[in-house]
């Protein structure tokens, strides 16, 4: 008997999703006011079919069968009354505009309203004892329950799909992939059947198709340059439901709590009725061109981060586990006096933060996402180094910023030096047994950059080039032209050099203090701790596990490469100050070359900053600068291949040749 109620709810489901998909359909072109009349004459009756059965389910006893059908009857004119005043109200006064947007108001309404009220009923028809009981104990948690579930979820998921079908010739072919993955991502909810297996296989999914989307939306954005202002509000709003249905899931996983994802499941099928309630909704309009909207570019970045952080959090406790996770971030419990809580609050937020965004799950999905981009920049560099050296640079963060200290070392602690951020901290406490490892990392990347300069860190060996050199971050170097702060900080001015020198020295002496604060810890003469936790392992966390993801969101303010321009990596900066006494420099064939050049490609090419090169290529035939760090769009974007790299290799080579 329970198979076949099953089925019968099935075939009801599928009929209430076609319904819906063809009231939307018809809505979208409903143009007079007999069109609107009936569009108003379906939304009536499919609501108050629903409200019969509701409340028969909800207060049993309350109606009889027949007294649901008629309570359901009576909704259902009463909700046509409205209809028909607003009908008459149009024939009268003619207010076509004000009954357009009416319509789509109510079509909205009555699609989200239905399909919570079908997930209601459907639920308590299949196991009502279990969600009366929670209806009465919770009743906020009966009703996000039953959004999360599969009588809510499919039916959205069919009726976007039934929808774009319809549409289909109508979109364009950007729209056309924005709709699809917003459809795709509706279908795998990982809380809409109980089972583990469509929990995992969703989680992950779901979790590359959002991946593969959001290195679409950068591919796009770098070669198209701008979109319709429409689709670049949908695409912001869209991002934003994403990020509450990642930390949905993360709440769902973690707390066994449905609330943010029932509210991002309704939040994301009204913006998706939002498009397709109206005619080329986001296909006409005015132009954004985003590379000249700092406020949108930086909206973008700060909301396709949200939803990678929780993703990557996602990704964390399914993998670990939910329990091992949340331990392993040192999370402090609200205890002791209440001015203690603000405190705690601080040190939750950013032990959580950086604990997530220096995760190896968190760091493979960015490897993925950034590293498809690089990859799209190998293909269209024209320069051979270049290429090898972004091949170079995309197998050193495989290896060296995840491979090595996520899945090889056991024990990743114990060998600290392992790592872009050079082991202070970065393992946990600050020791002595390290200082000679460290101090020797330190030598040979020293020397590296005397022979080679400071490229063999900053645009090979540290994760920073993965995440700066891609195709769309890298058309980013715009901004550092267009915004003020940026123009102080990559021109080197006294202001941008100042600013060099008090971040520089800060992080110097944050870090230098508290490796001192941990090693006397550890021997017993101080007892300094941040809730338990090692002081330089917390000025780690703060620096690279939250500061840096700040300064990388806010390049349409700060300009790319904040690394370098603000003096924040002291890693860096040690290998700047000593490629400034070695080989590497840029080098060009022709002076005479750059006197007539018109373009000076060379100087706007650079993501530093670095304007020099021109007058310094007149002057002396070759540029020497500590910021220079040899990312080669200079040479690249010469239009007479005029410019190329010298390091220890051709001081070499012009030795040997002398000596012949």
């Amino acid at each position: 008997m329970l198979h076949f109620v099953y089925v019968i709810l099935l075939l009801l489901m599928l009929a209430m999703g076609g319904a819906m998909s063809f009231l939307i359909l018809y809505a979208r072109k409903a143009t007079n006011v007999l069109q609107r009349l009936f569009t108003y004459l379906i939304a009536s009756m499919m609501t108050g079919m629903l409200v019969g059965p509701m409340i028969y389910l909800v207060i049993p006893g309350s109606l009889s069968v027949a007294g649901a059908v008629e309570v359901s009857l009576f909704a259902m004119t009463l909700l046509v009354i409205p209809a028909l005043v607003v009908f008459i109200d149009d024939l009268i006064e003619r207010r076509d505009e004000r009954s357009r947007s009416f319509i789509l108001l109510v079509t909205a309404i009555t699609v989200i309203a239905d399909e919570v009220m079908m997930s209601i009923v459907f639920n308590l028809i299949m196991d009502q004892e279990g969600y009366l009981a929670m209806l009465h104990s919770n009743p906020l948690g009966f009703i996000w329950s039953a959004i999360s579930s599969y009588w809510f979820v499919f039916p959205m998921a069919l009726e976007m799909l039934v929808t774009i079908i319809f549409m289909w010739k109508e979109l364009k072919a950007n729209v056309r992939v924005v709709l699809i993955v917003q459809a795709a991502l509706m279908f795998l909810e990982p809380t809409a059947l109980s089972s583990q297996i469509w929990s995992l296989s969703t989680i992950y999914i779901s979790g590359a198709l959002m991946t593969a989307f959001f290195v679409y939306l950068f591919e796009y954005l770098y070669r198209k340059q701008s979109l319709k202002m429409s689709l670049s509000n949908y695409l912001l709003l869209l991002l934003f439901v994403y990020g509450i249905m990642m930390a949905g899931i993360f709440a769902w996983i973690s707390l066994r709590s449905y609330a943010l994802i029932a509210i991002a499941m309704v939040s994301d099928m009204i913006v998706y009725l939002s498009a397709s309630l109206s005619l080329n909704r986001l296909s006409s309009g005015k132009s954004l061109y985003w590379i000249a909207s700092r406020s949108w570019s930086f909206l973008f970045l700060l909301l396709v981060f949200a939803a990678e952080f929780f993703m990557g959090a996602v990704f964390d406790l399914s993998y670990y586990g939910s329990t091992a996770f949340i331990q392993s971030t040192g999370i402090v419990d609200f205890s002791g006096p209440i001015p203690m809580y603000p405190g705690i609050a601080f040190y939750d937020f950013f032990t959580f933060f950086a604990h997530v965004s220096l995760s190896s799950w968190f760091l493979v999905m960015m490897g993925i996402e950034m590293g498809s981009l690089v990859v799209f920049k190998i293909r269209t560099t024209r320069e051979l180094e270049t290429r090898i050296r972004l091949g170079l640079m995309l197998a050193a963060y495989a290896v060296y910023s995840i491979y090595l200290p996520s899945f090889l070392l056991s024990s990743p602690s114990s060998m600290p030096f392992i790592g872009w951020t050079m082991g202070i901290g970065s393992g946990g406490a600050f020791s002595l047994v390290f200082l000679i490892p460290i101090l020797l990392t330190y030598l040979i990347s020293g020397v590296l950059s005397l022979l080679f300069g400071s490229r063999q860190l900053c645009s090979t060996f540290c994760t920073a080039p993965v995440m700066y050199q891609g195709t769309f971050y890298d058309s980013m170097k715009k901004f550092n032209g267009s915004s003020s702060t940026a123009t102080l900080l990559t021109r080197q001015s006294r202001v941008g050099g100042t600013v060099y020198r008090v971040v520089s020295l800060s992080v110097y002496t944050a870090l230098i203090l508290s490796a001192a604060a941990s090693l006397l810890d550890s021997m017993g003469y101080l007892h300094f701790y941040f809730y338990g936790s090692d002081p330089s392992y917390m000025v780690y966390l703060f620096l690279f596990g939250f500061l840096w993801y700040a300064v990388f969101i806010s390049m349409p303010f700060l300009g790319s490469y904040g690394c370098i321009n603000t003096g924040y990596c002291h890693w860096g900066n040690f290998n700047r100050f000593l490629s400034r006494f070695g080989f590497f420099r840029l080098k060009v064939r022709d002076t005479n070359q750059c006197v007539t050049c018109e373009t000076k490609d060379c100087a706007s090419a650079c993501p530093i900053g670095n304007y020099g090169q021109p007058g310094k290529f007149i002057q002396s035939g070759e540029y020497k600068e500590s910021r220079c760090v040899g990312i080669g769009d200079c040479v690249d974007a010469c239009p007479y291949e005029n410019i190329f790299y010298y390091d220890v290799r051709h001081w070499l080579r012009e030795k040997l040749s002398k000596k012949d």
